[in-house]
């Protein structure tokens, strides 16, 4: 794939008040039970999918582009950058929807990290799981209302009608950061 375009779209990252996402611990008892399991893994939800789904397991890119960074991700993420490298993908098993992930990279870190803007259909996670020197910090979790960017995102323009529940965590690439939202689709655990 080849290098996204230099200029910013106009398209911008929304953060979420800081308030909205919490330690699982804080937030957990709202959490439908049969969804614990999945908000609280330690490893990488592509392996779990692929794991549940074998061959039915897709990952696609849905998009990659450059866009301006809110200044609360900024905040978040410890950077100045005024612009990100937005990545967005689907996880599926056969027909069904299971997951939507949304990662910014933003512009400092992709210049150290080219190969982030070329992943094309792969995981970020198992690439990640490649690279020396990862940490993650704490998942972070909330329970998003249809209005939310990031359930707008999740859904397009089909939208959906109740909160769904999201993960996101910070990875610091040799210091370098970037966020990983996660969303949790209502098809998850279903397989068509």
């Amino acid at each position: 794939m080849s290098s996204p375009a230099l200029e910013p779209s106009v398209a911008v990252v929304q953060a979420c008040g800081t308030d909205a996402w919490a330690p699982l611990s804080g937030c957990g008892a709202r959490a439908p039970q049969s969804l614990l399991p999945w908000l609280a893994e330690p490893g990488l939800l592509t392996a779990r999918v692929r794991a549940a789904c074998g061959a039915a397991m897709s990952l696609r890119m849905l998009r990659l582009e450059r866009v301006s960074l809110a200044l609360p991700l900024r905040d978040r993420l410890c950077v100045e950058d005024a612009d990100c490298l937005l990545r967005e993908v689907e996880i599926s098993c056969g027909g069904s929807r299971w997951i939507f992930a949304q990662s910014v990279f933003p512009v400092t870190t992709v210049v150290r990290y080219p190969w982030l803007g070329e992943l094309g259909h792969n995981g970020l996670g198992e690439s990640l799981a490649r690279v020396e020197d990862v940490r993650r910090e704490p998942l972070e979790y909330a329970e998003l209302p249809p209005t939310h960017a990031l359930a707008r995102a999740a859904f397009g323009d089909g939208g959906s009608g109740s909160a769904v529940w999201a993960r996101r965590a910070v990875y610091r690439l040799g210091g370098w950061p970037i966020l990983v939202q996660e969303v949790f689709l209502p098809d998850l655990g279903h397989c068509d």
